[in-house]
């Protein structure tokens, strides 16, 4: 006869594996075009004066001329390691900024979670299906 200890602990694993394929549902999947063409206008008014225009990002500094905390905003279409995220981490970052740099501030207040989302579309419509197809946690296993 099996357990209620055991009943429990395969329900909660069951349970965390469906709710974890939800949150990452949307990974590693090509964003509709209306997203894209959205997230474009916005990545275009808060993102390109640092990330650059497609997402380039900028060219790095010399260490020795670098001030601390001073970080170059990285690129966001595949030459860089964008594509090892989670949308949701992503979106995340748009939102909450990072606490390494005052460099990526949080646009949380500014910009909706939708309008993070759509800018997200439009980075993602930056890579290749290659990247994409191994965007988040896949990217440790499928290079």
């Amino acid at each position: 006869m099996i357990g209620l200890k055991s009943i429990l602990r395969n329900t909660t694993v069951a349970v965390a594996l469906l709710v974890n394929q939800n949150l990452w549902a949307e990974t590693g999947q090509r964003p509709d075009s209306q997203s894209v063409v959205a997230g474009k206008a916005l990545y275009e008014q808060y993102c390109q004066s640092c990330h650059k225009e497609d997402g380039v990002g900028e060219n790095p500094i010399p260490p020795l001329l670098k001030m601390p905390g001073y970080l170059t905003a990285m690129p966001l279409n595949e030459t860089s390691h964008a594509w090892h995220h989670t949308d949701d981490q992503l979106e995340d970052t748009i939102l909450n900024g990072l606490k390494r740099t005052q460099r990526m501030p949080a646009w949380k207040g500014t910009i909706t979670k939708q309008q993070a989302s759509q800018i997200v579309s439009y980075i993602k419509s930056l890579w290749s299906d290659r990247i994409l197809d191994c965007q988040g946690p896949k990217h440790m296993s499928c290079m």
